[in-house]
């Protein structure tokens, strides 16, 4: 650790990095929740703790000059934030430097942060986490980094600021960290998981930059069918729940039950109790739309209803991120599966107003060997939930995921076919996303064990948006990226096409 001495108040900056995107896709803030937690258990422990979402800047920058001002960075990529000069500024007067890197593709971006930082203040201590920094730890050291938490941060980060002040805890006390010491990587165990949700402080959403964030209003999936295109909804994302009882191998929650981060990926709960204070907090914020961006939210159907029934008054619009699946809005009745018309009615009468569709793939083989065998296309008749949550009002898009290292031919056929269905049924939108081996994921590990991914991979290649990474495909990978493009703009709707390209616009 370049530390080497102690701090009696430090001083944390928890800092969202610019962000780097494709020419052509969607650019969106950041705005995950690791953030907001971090900041309240600093703040709870008594420590001085401020959020910067490097993409936007400050009060003092203008979105003119960050968010819509994308520079070239690389072949077909562009970046957008701050300055290097701005960034320098706004760390001055910070201790640690803390940078979100959950996302794979904004690496380099982080690295540009670390690096820049430590060339000005080399004093400076530069943290990390999020599954992308764990995953990526030694090329994380490599760039200035001096900690990366491997894990839940919540309590782990009280810990070490507790550790810059006065040395106690020992730095080999801290739990779920990682740090170099004279080359060699240095890993801290986790020691304990937190089961009881309650535990951690609600999350600090006031002290991100929400009315720039409504000011830009780029909603994840779009407006379209539940949002006018005129409004400006005052919108927030908030968790009930961690983790998955699914192990999908192209998700990180494949990769965290044992092993470095803990069982983080288990499912654990929020009370009921917690989780309507949480809706109480927002409505005081003046919040009118809520994500709700759990991994599995409706895993637990007599929880869910219970959550449904509070939520009731509070005239949320309400939609999900990415945290339901298909299998979920299915019931059992004697011998076969059913749409959960209850459930549904039960979602509309709270709220939501949108529900993203995870189909994965059009092929059962696909989803038994990639999704976690989560959902069965002979068994669950999708045209029947879609046209049951149009009937009370709840507009459904759906994603479907291409490019599968041995998918064949005639399996992506089927998965056109099934968006093709779909849309029949009456799908708002639909989206195709090119599988990606993303570090922390099973999936990297197979394809980097058995030459699908080269060992010259680079993080910059790697994207939803982009195209295959994968080496040996069987299907051509510039017939399928236009195939991908094709079946987008065939598939969707002309309104849902103009909405994109609303939204590009501004990047021209």
């Amino acid at each position: 650790m370049h530390l080497q001495r102690r701090i009696k108040h430090p001083r944390f900056l928890l800092a969202y990095p610019p962000l780097q995107f494709t020419a052509g896709e969607i650019m969106r803030p950041d705005g995950t929740l690791a953030l907001p937690y971090l900041h309240a258990a600093l703040r709870a422990a008594g420590f001085d703790a401020q959020i910067l979402d490097m993409s936007l800047g400050t009060q003092r920058d203008r979105l003119e000059e960050t968010f819509y001002c994308p520079r070239p960075v690389a072949e077909e990529m562009v970046r957008i934030g701050m300055s290097p000069e701005r960034i320098l500024e706004e760390v001055r007067d910070f201790d640690v430097i803390a940078i979100s890197s959950i996302f794979t593709q904004q690496t380099s971006r982080c690295f540009e942060v670390s690096q820049l930082v430590k060339r000005v203040y080399p004093e400076k201590l530069i943290i990390g986490g999020g599954v992308n920094a764990r995953s990526l730890k030694e090329q994380f050291f490599a760039h200035g980094f001096d900690a990366v938490f491997l894990s839940e941060g919540e309590k782990p980060i009280v810990q070490f600021a507790r550790w810059m002040q006065s040395g106690t805890p020992t730095l080999a006390e801290v739990s779920g960290i990682a740090f170099s010491v004279e080359g060699r990587t240095v890993v801290n165990p986790v020691r304990e998981l937190t089961h009881d949700l309650d535990e951690y402080p609600m999350p600090s959403w006031e002290a991100l930059p929400n009315e720039r964030y409504w000011q830009i209003s780029r909603l994840f999936g779009g407006k379209e069918g539940w949002i006018g295109d005129d409004e400006l909804p005052r919108y927030a994302a908030m968790i009930t729940s961690r983790g998955c009882p699914f192990r999908c191998t192209y998700c990180h929650i494949s990769k965290e039950r044992g092993g470095e981060a803990g069982d983080i990926g288990d499912l654990r709960l929020h009370s009921i109790e917690r989780v309507e204070q949480e809706f109480d907090h927002l409505k005081r914020l003046g919040v009118d739309c809520v994500y709700i961006n759990d991994d599995s939210f409706l895993a637990k159907k007599n929880r869910v209803f219970a959550i449904l029934d509070r939520l009731r008054g509070y005239g949320f619009k309400l939609a999900d991120v990415n945290g339901v699946n298909i299998i979920h809005l299915f019931k059992r009745y004697a011998d076969r599966l059913i749409v959960d018309e209850e459930l549904i009615e039960a979602l509309c009468f709270a709220g939501f107003r949108r529900i993203s569709l995870p189909f994965e793939s059009g092929t059962q083989r696909i989803i038994d060997r990639y999704s976690s065998s989560k959902w069965q296309l002979d068994s669950c008749d999708v045209v029947d939930l879609i046209k049951k949550l149009n009937k009370v009002g709840i507009v459904a898009s759906g994603n479907f995921m291409i490019g599968y290292p041995d998918e064949t031919p005639d399996e992506l056929t089927n998965t056109y076919l099934l968006a093709r269905k779909a849309m029949d049924a009456g799908l708002v939108a639909c989206a195709f996303f090119m599988v990606q081996p993303f570090p922390g994921t099973r999936l990297f590990d197979e394809s980097l064990a058995n030459g699908q991914l080269p060992a010259s991979w680079h993080w910059d290649e790697l994207g939803w948006s982009k195209g295959s990474p994968f080496t040996r495909p069987l299907i051509d990978k510039e017939a399928l990226k236009y195939s991908w493009s094709l079946a987008w703009r065939l598939l969707n709707r002309e309104s849902r096409v103009q909405e994109y390209e609303r939204q590009l616009a501004p990047f021209a």
